[in-house]
């Protein structure tokens, strides 16, 4: 695992409850509880119903003794949802309003394409928030490595704006969500002209 896949699943760890993350799931748990330890059922091993509540709840994971082990809020939505690792993590961040983690020097992970990035952010259960979200990471990316002439970057970043501006003035989230794919439909393409990969 790379210093910074580390760095990221510590800050989950350490900054989103796991009772939370449980609640949020649909998981029979009280997020008011505090320190407090819950048992729960898991819904990860035989039929899928637990009829005893196996489960019981820690601050930064929870452990099934009916599955012998134990899932941190990473893992419950990789397996509950089927992510690969980054996924799950951009996903609990966006969620839980943390910002992506800045580079660092010794970060030894290979940056993704600015097309890959693009295909994560086009996740259709998102809510229209996530999405633009993504879209201003998206764009600071192509800023920061410099992936496009400067005149298409600005023609994206006004489109951003005006969906941005839409959403602010109270434009409904399925429509918010319309346009900004069709910003990222726009980026995708010059991405594909362009050709450049993101930290290449």
């Amino acid at each position: 695992m790379s210093d910074r896949a580390k760095r990221s699943a510590e800050r989950i760890r350490k900054e989103i409850p796991m009772v939370q993350v449980l609640f949020d799931l649909g998981y029979h748990v009280d997020p008011r509880g505090g320190t407090r330890e819950q048992q729960f059922s898991c819904d990860f091993h035989g039929d899928g119903r637990d009829s005893t509540a196996s489960a019981r709840v820690f601050p930064s994971q929870y452990f099934c003794w009916a599955c012998g082990r134990s899932r941190d809020a990473i893992t419950l939505l990789r397996e509950k949802k089927g992510l690969k690792f980054w996924d799950a993590i951009r996903a609990l961040e966006a969620q839980y309003g943390l910002p992506p983690l800045p580079w660092e020097a010794g970060d030894d992970e290979r940056r993704p394409t600015l097309s890959q990035v693009l295909e994560e952010v086009l996740h259709p259960s998102e809510t229209a928030e996530q999405v633009l979200s993504r879209v201003d990471a998206f764009l600071m990316g192509i800023c920061r490595e410099r992936s496009l002439d400067p005149h298409k970057v600005a023609s994206l970043w006004e489109a951003y704006d005006r969906v941005v501006l839409f959403a602010s003035s109270g434009g409904d989230s399925e429509t918010v969500r319309g346009l900004a794919h069709k910003v990222l439909t726009a980026s995708k393409e010059a991405v594909r002209k362009a050709n450049q990969p993101l930290g290449a």
